[in-house]
């Protein structure tokens, strides 16, 4: 069986800035596990039919009535919020720093592109999930993409689609950072996302054969081959990691999914005493380094941004709106199904014979 794990071991190439880029992914996913479930039981609460799938369930009630106060209030700042946004059609407004940048042809020009842009890339949309995430989570992140969604047929007509930005909404469970910088900004960001392999192979169609996303593709296919004539033990016992979302290192492999890490910042390498600044690092199954690059950004940092509703002094995750409220939640679900319970056994009360 030694063999085994040994021969399996060998087909993962634990290249030095994936295994430090898993390791402060897990580091600091774990550190934030107690508001992760904080989030948990808010999403329970939010989405709950009865108060069998929340924190309530465990009272000894009879009853599992539910008042969605908590949905309620969510509901409406979210109404309120888009709707002070987004007022109307023509929301958007041009300002310059200087007489010259505010004209009035170079104002119309530069808010008729906006405005086509923001409209064709369905920004509202995105706005309107990332208002979700202001609420729930009480932090957003966004970033930007350029989409090029041109068709060329096989006869080379190219059908005309959109091009250009596109804000792209980040889970607050798919990022990772220093919650101690001194900003968001200083702070070196670590994004999880998780793609098919047609996606993945979408993705390096581009790029050269003897490219290593190519090469990360062929491992990945080549392991979970070769994974399907060993147990689940020897695969756990083999790589040592764990994905999340997976039960097993053996589920992961199985599964038609590869998960990326991308890490955005500085690094200091102290096998060879070089600091790497602006970089960018994206790794597969937390063992392939696919690219490794300068940050392509103007402003030389990573394109991400974040806004928190209520801020704290030492800690650079945010307050929601919600969470003072779930006590409230709680009690008032508490009250009803008591008042329930007392109502039941007062109408019919239990006789003894």
């Amino acid at each position: 069986m030694s063999t085994k794990v040994a021969e399996l071991a060998s087909h993962v190439s634990r290249e030095t800035p994936a295994v430090w880029i898993s390791s402060l992914w897990d580091k600091f996913n774990m550190q934030r596990g107690g508001k992760i479930e904080e989030w948990k039981e808010l999403r329970n609460f939010i989405f709950a039919t009865d108060t069998s799938s929340t924190s309530v369930s465990h009272l000894s009630w009879k009853n599992t009535v539910t008042i969605p106060k908590l949905t309620q209030i969510r509901d409406n700042l979210h109404s309120n919020y888009l709707a002070a946004l987004f007022p109307n059609d023509r929301w958007l407004r041009w300002e310059g720093y200087s007489q010259e940048d505010v004209t009035k042809e170079k104002r119309e020009v530069i808010q008729a592109y906006m405005s086509n842009k923001v409209r064709e890339s369905n920004f509202r949309t995105v706005v309107s999930r990332l208002l979700y995430d202001f609420i729930d989570y009480g932090n957003v992140f966004v970033t930007t993409d350029y989409l090029d969604k041109n068709l060329v047929t096989k006869d080379g007509e190219i059908i005309p689609g959109y091009i250009g930005p596109m804000a792209r909404r980040i889970s607050p469970l798919d990022i990772v950072f220093d919650p101690l910088a001194d900003s968001f900004e200083d702070s070196f960001k670590i994004v999880r996302s998780l793609h098919t392999l047609g996606e993945i192979k979408k993705m390096s169609k581009d790029q050269p054969e003897d490219s290593a996303i190519h090469e990360a593709i062929q491992k990945h296919v080549t392991l979970a081959t070769k994974m399907g004539g060993y147990k689940v033990e020897d695969a756990d016992k083999a790589l040592g990691f764990q994905v999340d979302g997976f039960g097993s290192i053996y589920e992961y492999y199985q599964s038609n999914y590869v998960e990326l890490l991308t890490f955005y910042g500085d690094y200091y390498d102290s096998e060879t005493d070089t600091l790497y600044e602006n970089q960018k690092i994206v790794i597969a199954d937390r063992s392939y380094v696919l690219t490794q690059d300068d940050i392509p950004s103007w402003f030389a940092r990573a394109p991400i941004h974040h806004v928190g509703w209520r801020l704290r002094t030492d800690n650079l995750w945010a307050m929601g709106p919600l969470d003072n409220l779930v006590g409230l939640q709680y009690r008032l679900d508490h009250l009803e199904n008591l008042k329930d319970d007392a109502m039941d056994l007062l109408v019919h009360p239990p006789l003894k014979i």
